[in-house]
C-alpha cells in the first residue's frame, strides 16, 4: 500500500503546504528551543541565588572585608585625639578584646599620650583561616604594615601578621581576640607606600 505523501509525489504533485510548512516547523522548533533555555536559565539562577555556597562565600567576604578594617582601626591612633582613637577601637571590638578596652582605657589614653606619637596602618593582606556561620564566629590571618612617628624622633615601621578572632556583632564582624602570628620585624623609616597593579 503506498503512501499519499508517495501517491502524490509520483503524480508530481507538492505535499500541501510546502515551504510555508516547513517555515513553520522551523519557528516552533525555535521557539520550544528558545523556551527551554529560559527555563534552563531561570531554574539555574534559582539554585544559584539559594544555594549554601554562595551564602558561606558572601560571609566570608564580609568578614574579611571587617577584620581588614578593625585591623586598619586599631592599629591607627593619634596621640592628640587619643580618646577618639580609643572610641573607635572599642567599636571594633567585642568579648574579651571589648571587655579589656574597658577596663584599661585610662591607662592606655595615659601611655599613648605620654608617647606623643601617631601610628598608620596599611593591611597588606588577608585570608579566612575558618569561619562558623552558625556559631557567627571566624578567623582571619591579616598582614599588616604600621608606621609609627614619634613627636621627637624618626619614623619607624613595624610589619606583623595577627590572628583575628572575630564574632559576628548583629550585621558586623568584630574582633574578639587578636594573637600575633611569628614574629614583627621593624625597620626605620616610614612603611613603603601601597603598590599599584600594572
Amino acid at each position: 500500500m503506498t503512501s499519499i505523501a508517495t501517491t502524490r509525489a509520483a503524480l508530481g504533485r507538492p505535499f500541501p503546504g510546502g515551504p510555508l510548512r516547513t517555515a513553520i516547523l522551523a519557528v516552533a522548533v525555535v521557539a520550544v528551543v528558545a523556551f527551554a533555555a529560559t527555563g534552563w536559565f531561570a531554574v539555574s539562577w534559582y539554585r544559584a541565588a539559594h544555594d549554601g555556597s554562595l551564602s558561606l562565600g558572601m560571609d566570608r567576604d564580609d568578614v574579611s572585608r571587617d577584620a581588614q578594617r578593625s585591623m586598619l582601626t586599631l592599629n591607627t591612633l593619634d596621640y592628640r585625639r587619643v580618646q577618639d582613637g580609643l572610641t573607635l577601637w572599642e567599636q571594633s571590638a567585642a568579648g574579651s578584646l571589648l571587655t579589656q578596652l574597658h577596663a584599661n582605657r585610662d591607662s592606655y589614653a595615659r601611655a599613648i599620650t605620654d608617647s606623643a606619637a601617631i601610628t598608620t596602618a596599611r593591611v597588606l593582606d588577608a585570608a579566612v583561616a575558618s569561619l562558623n556561620e552558625g556559631a557567627g564566629t571566624a578567623q582571619v590571618l591579616v598582614g599588616v604594615d604600621v608606621t609609627s612617628q614619634a613627636e621627637q624622633g624618626d619614623p619607624s615601621c613595624v610589619h606583623r601578621r595577627v590572628r583575628l578572632d572575630m564574632i559576628r556583632v548583629g550585621d558586623a564582624w568584630k574582633v574578639g581576640t587578636l594573637t600575633p602570628v611569628g614574629d614583627g620585624y621593624s625597620e626605620p623609616g616610614p612603611c613603603p607606600p601601597a603598590t599599584s597593579p600594572r
